[in-house]
């Protein structure tokens, strides 16, 4: 009969073998960026790194592909993604991002809540640009969800004389996120 070991403290540090848990280093407010690029320095080609988030990291999924990894990300639970980088050459970076790049760099995927639309990391006026763009082509439906990293403050006008408006924003380290809808909802 094997008795059950009692939990450690470090069973609460690392979750699982391998995985690199970025979501406490974004609560404290540090970016973990170049801590994950340095790391994937280290990945052999064929080898993999695994990275849990509290949001899909689609800024440094994007870097990522461009260094040769391929990546699939999942949302485990609320405020918990874990992402798959594999050192493959980067050569379906695209297909299997389930995300899309736009000709900007920003990316954009679907979720239950809307469509997802990522401008961090993009040099102003351009998220600017890139949510307009988006809130014209839907006219006067759906929801969109903006993942930016700074306040948006010419935003909200150029959202009214669309009909458009913010109703909701939440605020982390690193990812703020504004959900857009049309007036008429």
């Amino acid at each position: 009969m094997t008795v059950p070991r009692s939990p450690s403290p470090d069973d609460e540090v690392i979750p699982e073998p391998g995985v690199f848990d970025v979501r406490s280093l974004l609560a404290n407010g540090v970016d973990p960026y170049d801590s994950v690029i340095a790391a994937s320095s280290r990945i052999a080609l064929g080898d993999r790194l695994t990275i849990d988030a509290p949001f899909n990291p689609t800024p440094l999924r994007r870097a990522m592909g461009k260094r040769g990894f391929s990546s699939r990300a999942q949302k485990l639970g609320e405020g918990h993604w874990r992402v798959v980088f594999l050192h493959d050459g980067g050569i379906d970076w695209e297909r299997r991002a389930e995300a899309e790049t736009l000709p900007e760099g920003a990316m954009q995927w679907t979720e239950e809540d809307g469509i997802h639309l990522d401008v961090r990391r993009l040099p102003p006026p351009e998220p600017l640009r890139v949510i307009l763009r988006l809130v014209e082509s839907l006219g006067e439906s759906g929801t969109i969800v903006v993942h930016h990293d700074r306040d948006p403050v010419f935003l909200a006008p150029e959202l009214a004389e669309r009909g458009w408006r913010i109703v909701r924003t939440e605020a982390a380290p690193a990812d703020l996120r504004l959900w857009l809808e049309p007036e008429t909802r």
